[in-house]
């Protein structure tokens, strides 16, 4: 549903824990960043250098390529600036002064509830994979309207179709039966009405991320919006793979709202080649076999880096050609055998923020996993549960787990297999089943 930012409340909440509030220890969270810190980041690391430390001398040699052979001696203060720069993701030390100089100001004057409306001058359309960023948007002084456009392709069928009505009912019946919305087939129309407004719009602001979850639905929308019919005026977008003073970069809608800010003013305007792209990638995720979507991985995703990186991702969900698991069941099983039995809170919190390489996965996306693990005829882990909490689920490996995790199984050949990755549908009873390893490539079983 499209609602006006400008009538949403322009202070943070303080009422409730705000999804940008995190302890002081959760890598999750932004650090702020001050020149005179890391000015002195820098003197102390060319300290490091003075004193052969092995350890430093190899953050120069990453970062400074042209002198990786020469004496510590020789290194100056202006070298220790531009590795911390680096080591930020910045191409100099300028550049990063910039950042957090630009930073601070924004984060002050949204303190101060003098942030400036950055997409006044024009009426905007924001679009998102979800509402996560809505409320900091509005804090951080946008003015626009704002639509959530949030279907969860990673999981379920998501096959090329005659036509949106086929699409809907398709995505609307799975997403019903996994418990994401009992309303799903309401939702998925107005979503799409909705999109179709989009045209009216000067500009169209599309935020995303770099996993999967957010790389599909931006080819969606790419794709949508190849056709000129139902183009906007002005399209830009962002994919954002980190934050600086961020650890652990999982998506924006952890980051406060000064970073909105901040990440305005780093947006792209799409050409034809982002339209191409989208459309090449968007019929690749939805081809009923996946040759297409590791050609694509495998030339490049030049004009949108992050999407090649994604789909290589979601390729992953296909059983492995060791052992029958996605990564994900993979990673699940493997934090049980690593951590011990836990309850199935603790383990969403491991999987996502240390053994996930790229989050894509939300808690209803992750249980539908870990209740295909227990459920099989043989089950990976066994699930006791005493509440309708997640904390309360306890979680263990059983015997066949670990037969999995050392390949002595095969989860297909034990329980068979059934569901989709995007337009593939995996299905042992009816079919040869694909299976991916990022070695070793595409493999289908003889059917």
């Amino acid at each position: 549903m499209i609602e006006s930012l400008s009538g949403l409340p322009r202070r943070p909440l303080f009422s409730s824990r705000s999804p940008y509030d995190f302890d002081a220890d959760d890598p999750r969270g932004l650090r702020h960043l001050s020149l005179e810190q890391q000015e002195k980041r820098a003197r102390e690391l060319l300290k490091h250098w003075r004193a052969g430390n092995a350890d430093a001398l190899d953050r120069a040699r990453c970062a400074l390529p042209a002198k990786s052979l020469v004496h510590p001696d020789s290194l100056a203060l202006s070298d220790a600036q531009h590795v911390i720069a680096h080591e930020h993701r910045f191409g100099n030390w300028a550049e990063f002064i910039f950042h957090i100089e630009h930073a601070r100001m924004e984060r002050q004057a949204v303190e101060q509830g003098k942030a400036s409306a950055l997409d006044a001058e024009q009426r905007t359309l924001h679009i998102r994979c979800g509402t996560d960023i809505q409320h900091a948007l509005s804090v951080a002084g946008f003015y626009g309207d704002f639509m959530p456009f949030a279907d969860p392709y990673v999981q379920g069928p998501v096959p090329a179709t005659d036509s949106i009505e086929d699409f809907i009912k398709i995505r609307a019946a799975f997403l019903a039966e996994a418990h994401y919305a009992p309303r799903a087939y309401e939702l998925l129309t107005r979503d799409h009405a909705d999109l179709a407004r989009a045209k009216d719009y000067p500009r169209v602001a599309l935020w995303f991320e770099h996993d999967s979850h957010d790389q599909i639905i931006l080819a969606r929308l790419l794709h949508y919006f190849s056709a000129t019919a139902r183009r906007p005026k002005g399209l830009q977008f962002i994919s954002v793979t980190h934050f600086p003073g961020v650890k652990r970069f999982n998506g924006i809608g952890q980051l406060p709202p000064e970073a909105m800010r901040v990440l305005w003013r780093q947006f792209t305007e799409v050409d034809q080649t982002h339209l191409a792209l989208g459309h090449a990638a968007w019929e690749a995720i939805t081809a009923a076999a996946p040759e297409s979507l590791l050609r694509l991985v495998e030339q490049g995703t030049g004009a949108i880096p992050t999407v090649a990186i994604a789909f290589r991702r979601h390729l992953q969900e296909l059983p492995s050609r060791q052992n029958g698991l996605s990564l994900t069941e993979q990673l699940t099983l493997r934090i049980l055998r690593d951590k011990g039995p836990m309850n199935a809170a603790r383990l969403f919190g491991w999987y996502t923020n240390h053994y996930e390489p790229l989050p894509f996965l939300g808690d209803t996306g992750y249980w539908l996993v870990v209740d295909g693990l227990a459920e099989a005829s043989h089950p990976a882990i066994h699930i006791e549960k005493n509440g309708e909490k997640p904390v309360d689920w306890q979680v263990e490996v059983t015997r066949t787990g670990d037969d999995l995790l050392e390949c002595r199984s095969d989860w297909v050949a034990l329980n068979g297999i059934q569901r989709w990755v995007g337009g593939v549908l995996l299905d042992s009873g009816r079919r040869a089943v694909w299976r991916y390893d990022p070695g070793l490539g595409l493999f289908r079983e003889p059917g």
